[in-house]
């Protein structure tokens, strides 16, 4: 992994959960989506598109029948053979952790609008 000058611990946190975040860079403004024991790093249009896959049923792959660790969702990746699985709660808690996060950044836009 390439180092730079990034500090993981310089995050505005835009919403979270027991299992994850969704935050801000202060240094870039790209933004950190973690969940569980991955990682993602959006700039805001990324963060955006994102969410939409979430709700897009050509993307998110409802199975039907729950794979052996009790899954039920598989995202594709771009990675060839990689994917991510969710259940249902955990796809849900992930939704609500974007509309938090962009609900901000739209209040964000609003407030600066204002000055």
């Amino acid at each position: 992994m390439q180092e730079d000058s990034h500090s993981y611990n310089s995050l505005r946190i835009l919403s979270h959960t027991g299992k994850g975040y969704i935050g801000q860079c202060n240094c870039c403004t790209h933004f950190n989506f973690a969940y569980g024991n991955v990682l993602f790093v959006f700039t805001e249009d990324g963060l955006r598109g994102f969410q939409s896959i979430l709700y897009d049923q050509y993307h998110l792959h409802d199975l039907g029948e729950a794979l052996p660790n009790g899954k039920t969702y598989l995202l594709p990746s771009p990675i060839p053979n990689f994917m991510l699985s969710f259940d249902d709660t955990e796809l849900e808690e992930i939704r609500t952790m974007f509309q938090e996060a962009l609900l901000v950044l739209e209040v964000d836009k609003i407030f600066s609008f204002k000055k």
